[in-house]
Order: C-alpha cells, then sequence, then structure tokens
C-alpha cells in the first residue's frame, strides 16, 4: 500500500497542475530505467537463523488450486499464509528489501483526457530495532491521449519541468531504536536517480531537516495497521477479505506462490482508501481492482510482493479519473549479501542532528 498511496497522490496531483498548465507538440517525456531488483541477494534463500525464529506453513492447513478459485477452502489457505508471512517479517530480526512501483492515471480535465505517469523506487533495512528507509519518484511522462485511445502529443518542456518540480518526492527514515522515527523529506534527485538505484547516493540531503515521531505517530503516519514493518496494511479480518485465488507449491524450491483477489468493496481496503479520502482535494475515491500476486517461503518468510491495482477518483473542480498501478518488492534475510544496501552510517546520523 505505501507506494500505490504515493502514486495515487502524485497522480492527483499532476491533475490540478494540468488544470493550469499549457500544452504544445514539444516533448516531455523523460529519459527512464526499467528498474533492476537482482541485486544484494534479494529473493534468496533465508538464513538457518531467520528460518529458526519464523513460524513455517502448517501444510495441514493448505488446499491448493493451480487455477484461480471461488473455492473457500483455498481462499482460507491463501488468507492463512499472507497472515502467516506478514507476521513473520514484522517479527524478524533482520530483513532487507529493494521496490519498484509506477503508475499511469488518466484525468479528463476540460473534455481532454491527459494522461501522466511517475515510477518510483524505494529500500527498507531492518536490523534488530534500527530502521532505514530511502523512497523517491518521479514523473517519467506526460501527454494528451486521442480519441482513439492513441497516445497524442506530449506536453511541453515547461509543463514537464513544472509537473516534476509539483510532484517528484524524497522520503527517508531512520529509527536506531525502534521507539524514535527521524524522518526528512526534499532531498535531490534527477532522472538518473532511477538509474542509480539502489545506491545510496542516488538521492542526495545537503542539509537533512528530519521530524522527529514516536512509534505510534510513524504507524499513525504510514497508515500501518498492525507494524510499519510488514508487507501489508490490508484488512484481513473482514467477513471476505479475498474473493478469488489461486496457490501452489513447489516441492523443489521449497516456495508457495500465490495469487488473489481483493475485495475492493468491503473494509478489506479500509486503510488505504482512508489515506486518500485524508487528501482534501479528493472527494470521492475507491479501488476498482487489486490483485496481489506473493512467493511465500515454506519457513513462513515472504521472498517476493507484487500488488496490482486500479482506482477511480473524483477530485476538486469535480475532475474524474483512473490509475493503473503495480508496485514489486524483493526481499533478503542475509546480512553477508548486502552490499548496495549496506548503508553509511553517516547517513542516517544526519537525519538526528
Amino acid at each position: 500500500m505505501k507506494k500505490t498511496k504515493t502514486l495515487i497522490i502524485a497522480s492527483i496531483l499532476v491533475t490540478l497542475t494540468l488544470v493550469v498548465a499549457l500544452f504544445s507538440g514539444c516533448s516531455g517525456k523523460a529519459n527512464y530505467a526499467e528498474a533492476d531488483l537482482n541485486f544484494d541477494g534479494l529473493s534468496s534463500a533465508p538464513t538457518q537463523e531467520a528460518m529458526a525464529k519464523a513460524i513455517p506453513v502448517d501444510k495441514s492447513k493448505i488446499t491448493l488450486s493451480d487455477l484461480d478459485t471461488t473455492d473457500q477452502n483455498v481462499l482460507d489457505s491463501i488468507e492463512y499464509i499472507i497472515r502467516l508471512a506478514n507476521q513473520n517479517i514484522i517479527d524478524c530480526d533482520f530483513f532487507a528489501a529493494g521496490s519498484y512501483g509506477s503508475g499511469v492515471a488518466t484525468m479528463t480535465i476540460a473534455g481532454e483526457p491527459i494522461v501522466g505517469s511517475m515510477q518510483t523506487r524505494d529500500i527498507r533495512v531492518f536490523d534488530n530495532n534500527t530502521y532505514y528507509y530511502d523512497s523517491y519518484g518521479l514523473v517519467v511522462d506526460g501527454y494528451i491521449l486521442k480519441k482513439n485511445g492513441q497516445r497524442g502529443k506530449d506536453v511541453n518542456e515547461a509543463t514537464y519541468t513544472v509537473l516534476a518540480k509539483a510532484l517528484n518526492f524524497t522520503e527517508r527514515v531512520y529509527s536506531p531504536n525502534n521507539k524514535d522515527f527521524y524522518f526528512s523529506k526534499n532531498g535531490s534527485s534527477d532522472k538518473d536517480s532511477l538509474l542509480k538505484f539502489p545506491d545510496q547516493n542516488a538521492i542526495i540531503y545537503t542539509k537533512p531537516k528530519a521530524d522527529k515521531l514516536s512509534y505510534d505517530e510513524y504507524i499513525k503516519k504510514t497508515y500501518s495497521r498492525l507494524d510499519y514493518k510488514g508487507f501489508t496494511t490490508d484488512d484481513y479480518d473482514t467477513e471476505k477479505p479475498i474473493t478469488a485465488g489461486l496457490l501452489t507449491y513447489n516441492a523443489e524450491t521449497g516456495i508457495y506462490y500465490l495469487e488473489a483477489e481483493i475485495n475492493c468493496d468491503d473494509n478489506t481496503l479500509k486503510n488505504s482508501n482512508d489515506s486518500m479520502l485524508a487528501n482534501g482535494a479528493i472527494n470521492k475515491f475507491r479501488y476498482a481492482k487489486k490483485r496481489i500476486k506473493i512467493e511465500i517461503w515454506e519457513c513462513g518468510l515472504i521472498r517476493t510482493y507484487i500488488n496490482q491495482n486500479m482506482w477511480e477518483a473524483t477530485i476538486i473542480l469535480n475532475i474524474k479519473g483512473s490509475s493503473e498501478n503495480i508496485y514489486e518488492q524483493w526481499f533478503t534475510y542475509d546480512k553477508s549479501k548486502l552490499d548496495k544496501m549496506n548503508i553509511d552510517q553517516s547517513l542516517k546520523d544526519a537525519l538526528m542532528k
């Protein structure tokens, strides 16, 4: 939800900016990189120490299906595995994760459909009550959509610059003790930041000014339901959180793979919806579709997480729009494999000054 939230807010702000911007046939498209999450042993098998602490999957609770189904036994199995893996990562002593997100929003302004898109990157490292989180997002495209559904002219360079200034974001968080959280925004980034990911120098904070938050304040700020370390804030205590899905197991690799359609019509996504509606510019907001894809080791620790969703919104000036987003996250539990994500202590210390 964390990167989905960011993409949604950014897409809405794109619309507001476009209301006052001018368009022409000049190019406004940026060069950007495809995400590379194949670094630092991400998605490699957990260490013996990590596996020993995690609660393994109880195979007696599992009903498998290699096809999408509404069989409640399968859906209950999926829910059980998600809950288990989410709690295991909250309870583990160490994990690191690299993530990639992208979103494309279409808004109709004065009868003309405008398409804007962003990409995001982030890294998370939790190590025995210390936590480091670095995140950024960049506008990568903006254009007018033709009546036939084809791409029209790009926004002009001036408009693109305005969009980038308004929407590009950076966030850096450090906690030395899992009690105090130092949160800073507005670091320096450009299109090369996407190419540098996950290098810790992709974002530069020359004089970081950080807000100090308590654990409870940080939980509230991130709309976390259980703990900020979890990979999901969805509420699986609702009557039917999953409407369809599949669940398979590979005995050779020891990996469970699931896909699930999340219920968008009850309170399963309440935290996500509430976080969006807290934005004063949004009058109406709803998820139209959300599908998750997860790989989980049989020891109960998550390997990869993919969240694909579509939303619909009405904002001020009665502007309506929709968006498609994807967020992909890979995990590792092995410190010895860390290189690019072995964050310099000076970056953390700078936030506490």
